[in-house]
Order: structure tokens, then sequence, then C-alpha cells
């Protein structure tokens, strides 16, 4: 975070302290930034003030406050303040607060940077992320506290996330902290105060999680996370906290791309009065029709949403993502998006341009939608194993902590990697290396074409990768040169499914002192919702 030395108390506006959770969001146009930010007190005159000299701030905009009650014994208030008449390409320092609870620090932004001739804008996607456990924040986080912030991470701030420092932006698809609203919010409240760090020099977009489908989280994530530039209808949404703006979804551009926010939840039995799953699907054909018409000026069109509508991990691959992929499927193909983004599994797998199960296994000028599961940030429910065989349509997959990088060099060209950042079961040299690196070239932006469409499953993933962790610590391998999976899956055939949690509570009680809990996993290797009705069984590793 670009926290400058220069503070509030130099201006004479009282001293910085209560003013926390500070983030950033893209604005409605290119000419504006989006700040939020908390306090536990009531403010008097919320506001933001900012310029492009850190000691002259000399424009200022009212914010927006609200009181948050869903905590129990506990009453905070969310502030919502826009820099307006901001010019691209330029750095602008500001800072937020009022006069009952004192001003920020100074921070910098840099409003829509624009690349010199050559070199991409880079977007960094994340899925799943704790407040403890954060590994992908910074190579510092860890299990034993929720506390990862600025000074936890002081000691190396070149790789995770912190390292990405000419970011154009962070994507965030969903499941937050684990979860906002617990111990009355303050895990939330860790969450967000961890992120400050690079939330407050780069926007933080998201799309929202199925921790956050209860009532308190849900409210959590509504209030936190007002400030996006939301476009939806109906625009409002109204929560257990009351009726604010409706961020469950809604659209953006980003220099050469649309990105559309998608609640999966909608298919799962998140709702209002006047916001469901029939409202989005009539909103979001509206939408893409609309950027179908933009395309000579953002060609590229992502999706993203937290569960999946193609995976291959496990349970959560099966039912779940088919009833999502049943509506969506055939909308992205009408109108051709190019890459659908979630999280939801604690993995990350990137598939073939895929369409009813099939594919041409090429990258190069895709006939479908790619699918990218990227949700191993890193949270205290911790990795999943592959329990299913890597399917044909499957490209790459990886079951270790791990981001995105996007870099977006033109209207045509992708080049994308995945960033390995987990310290569980690799030395500290491997965090940041990159574990896959490939492009992807689209010389026609459009609808699909049916009759182009791959029409061949094939018989085997092809040119594909498997980068498993679990392969050389489960003493499972006979020289065969089966799949792990064909493995696993014969030991628990043979020995049950109580030895298979015996030689799995032996593997994490192997594991570093820093690992704590594993990921829930019962027969069926689908985890979904566990953690939150504390169902099944947790692995343990070393003292809590």
């Amino acid at each position: 975070m670009t926290r400058l030395a220069f503070s509030a108390s130099l201006l004479g506006l009282g001293l910085a302290g209560s003013i926390e959770q500070v983030h950033l969001n893209l604005g409605k146009t290119t000419s504006e930034l989006t700040v939020q930010w908390v306090t536990q007190e009531e403010s008097k005159g919320d506001t933001i003030r900012w310029g492009t000299s850190s000691s002259s701030l000399s424009h200022s905009a009212a914010g927006d406050s609200r009181e948050f009650t869903q905590d129990a014994n506990r009453t905070w208030h969310t502030h919502v303040a826009t820099m307006t008449g901001l010019d691209t390409n330029t750095e602008y320092y500001y800072m937020v607060g009022d006069s009952q609870n004192g001003f920020s620090d100074v921070f910098k932004v840099m409003n829509r940077r624009k690349r010199p001739e050559g070199e991409p804008y880079k977007h960094i996607l994340l899925g799943d992320m704790g407040s403890a456990c954060a590994f992908t924040l910074c190579n510092a986080c860890t299990q034993k506290s929720t506390v990862c912030n600025a000074t936890t991470c002081a000691k190396n701030t070149t790789v995770g996330l912190v390292g990405e420092t000419d970011a154009d932006m962070f994507l965030h698809v969903g499941d937050f902290a684990y979860n906002l609203g617990s111990d009355n919010g303050r895990v939330g409240d860790q969450f967000f105060n961890n992120i400050e760090q690079i939330a407050t020099r780069t926007p933080y977009m998201v799309s929202h999680g199925n921790h956050e489908d209860s009532a308190i989280d849900l409210a959590h994530y509504i209030e936190s996370f007002r400030g996006m530039p939301s476009n939806a209808v109906p625009s409002e949404f109204n929560s257990s906290n009351g009726v604010t703006t409706n961020t469950l979804y809604f659209s953006w551009d980003h220099g050469l791309v649309h990105y559309i926010a998608m609640s999966t939840e909608l298919w799962f039995g998140v709702h209002d009065d006047s916001t469901n799953l029939t409202t989005f699907l009539d909103w979001v054909k509206k939408d893409l029709e609309a950027a179908n018409k933009n395309r000579e000026n953002a060609p590229w069109i992502v999706i993203h949403g937290h569960r999946s509508i193609y995976c291959s991990c496990d349970g959560d691959c099966d039912g779940d993502a088919a009833k999502v992929r049943a509506d969506m499927e055939p909308i992205m193909f009408e109108y051709g998006v190019d890459f659908f983004i979630n999280g939801h599994e604690h993995n990350y797998e990137r598939m073939w341009p895929t369409y009813k199960s099939k594919s041409d296994q090429s990258n190069i000028n895709p006939k479908a939608t790619v699918y990218v599961v990227t949700g191993a940030a890193g949270s205290h429910e911790m990795h999943e194993p592959f329990t299913k065989p890597q399917p044909s349509w499957s490209a790459f997959r990886s079951n270790s902590f791990s981001y995105t990088r996007m870099f977006v060099y033109n209207s045509s060209h992708i080049h994308w990697q995945q960033v390995q950042t987990d310290p569980t079961l690799f030395p500290g040299s491997d965090y940041g290396r990159v574990i896959d690196d490939t492009w992807f070239v689209q010389e026609s932006h459009g609808p699909f074409n049916a009759s182009l469409a791959p029409k061949v499953k094939p018989t085997s993933c092809g040119d594909c990768s498997e980068y498993d962790h679990w392969a050389p610590l489960l003493g499972l391998e006979d020289g065969s040169g089966r799949s792990m999976v064909d493995l696993i899956a014969e030991f628990r055939k043979k020995n049950g499914d109580d030895a298979w949690r015996e030689k799995l509570q032996f593997l994490m009680n192997g594991l570093q002192s820093n690992l704590t809990v594993w990921e829930d996993v019962r027969g069926d290797g689908n985890s979904d919702g566990a953690f939150a009705e504390k169902k099944g069984f947790q692995w343990k590793g070393g003292s809590q």
C-alpha cells in the first residue's frame, strides 16, 4: 500500500486512527473512483479530499454514511464517497474521514493507467480468501491469526498480492474473510484491514460467494461493497440491514474488457422481494446485448461469479455446476463471452474453450467460452483434493494455493499466468512461482457460431497438466503410471473410508506447524457448506 508518511494530523484535520477498512472501487465512468471506509462511531460530515499533490488536497466531496446494526451488541458505520472529474493516467492523493473520527492517512492511486504501446494491462484474479490463512496476500500470513496487515507483510512486499504494485485492478470472485459476520463481524473487520494495504492503491472489485449467503453475512457483503459501480435492475437490494445498492450483479468496463459480476447464489436461494434469478437473467441478456454493440471499444467480455459452471475436482462439479450451467452456458455462447471466472473450489483449474462438455483443445480463436476456477487464495478450509479424473476439456489443474494474472495486451491477445503462493508443502523459494503460463488469441470477437462449436468430446485431455500436491505425500504410487485419482479410488474401495480418513489424518499431522485445518472431505468430495454448518469432519494438524 502506498501509505504516505504525510498524515492527516499534519494538515490540522485531527489524528488518524478511527478510520479503518479503506478500499477503492472503480467508478461508473473513467473520471471517477469510489472509496469506502468504516468508523465504529457515528460521523459528522464524512468526506473525501483529493488532489494531485499530497500536500494540497484541494478537491472534496461529501460521503454517504449508513449505520450497520446486525452484529450483536455492536453498531458501526459504513461510508462511501466518490472522487470525480479525474483525468486518466494521472496520480491522485486522497484521504477520507470526518470531524468526529478524524481523517485517514493520505493514500495514492493512479486513475486508469495508460500503458505504453506494447505493454499489457494487468488484472489480478483471486477467490476464496480468508482473514486467517490468507496465504496469497503475502508470504507472512498464517492460520494462527486473522491479522495479516501491512505491518505483518512489511518484511517482504515483493511477492504475493502485495507485490503486484503495478496491477490495474484486483478481482475477488466471492468468499471473503470466512466469514464477514463471524465474531460479531470482527473477522470481517480484520479482512478489510488486511486488504487495505493493496485496496487503497488499486481498485478492488468483487462478486458474491456462498460464504455470504446467510442473512448476517449477506448484509455484511451488501453494505461493505455498496460502493461498487452498480447498474443492476432493480437498483436496490433489501438485506437484513435495510435497503441499499444492489451489488448481486452489475457490470463495468476496464480498458478493453467488459466485466459482468453475477451472484451464482441466485440459483441457490438468495433473493429479496424484487431481485431474484429471473431479474438477473433478464438483466444479463440486455447487458450482453449492449456489450456486443460496444466490442470495438471493449472486445473482451468476462463474466465472473462464485460457483463453477465447469470443474472436475469433486461433487461440487456435478449437480450444482450443472444447475448454473443449464441457464448460463447457452447465454454465454449466444453472446460470445470470452471467459467465465469463478472460485468456490479451493484449487485452480483452467478449461479449454468448452461447449456442452466438448472442446477443440485450442486457445487460438476459441469457438466457445473459456472457463477458469481460481479459488485458491487461502482460507482455513484449505485445499481440495482431486477426486475425479481430469476430463478432456480440462487443460490444467492444481490444488496448491495460488492466484491469477491476466495480462490484456490488445484486442486479440491475453497472456495468462497462475502464481503459486503455497507455504504448506513447498519451500519458500517456490512462493511466487508461475505454475501455469499460456496465451489466448481471439481475432474475431462476437457471438459464437453453432456450426463451428466444438462437436467432438476428446477421449483424453490431450496436452493437459495436473499439479497435485497430494500425490507425493499419500504413498499410494505403485509404479503402474495410473493417476492419483485412480489410486485413491482403489485404496478407498479396498480399505474403506475410515482407512482413507486415517491416512489423511496421518498426513496432516506431518505437515508444517503453520497448517492447522484441512478441507472437509466427505464421501463424495463435496465440501459445500461444511465450514458454516460444522458437518462432517475437519482434518487437524498441529495446535490451534
